[in-house]
């Protein structure tokens, strides 16, 4: 598909600046299709429908600070493996 458009001033100035600090010469065209492949492809629309899913374990560890005190968390864990 070949698509033509008008950039914002405020973009185009931002896309040449890019292209500008690059360490290796790079393109208009190449620029725009990397920004867009990425852009889609965080919003789910190109590239792999493999989602990641989460699911809850159905009983906790019992600890309710594992993300804050973790290391703590892991001593007590490992010298107490029934928790």
């Amino acid at each position: 598909m070949n698509l033509n458009t008008e950039l914002p001033d405020d973009i185009a100035q931002a896309i040449a600046d890019y292209i500008q600090d690059q360490p290796t010469p790079t393109d208009i065209p190449n620029v725009l299709q990397t920004a867009l492949q990425t852009f889609l492809a965080e919003r789910g629309y190109l590239g792999s429908q493999k989602r990641l899913r989460i699911t809850p374990a159905t009983q906790g560890s019992g600890y309710s600070d594992t993300s804050i005190n973790h290391d703590q968390v892991l001593s007590n864990f490992e010298q107490n493996p029934s928790v």
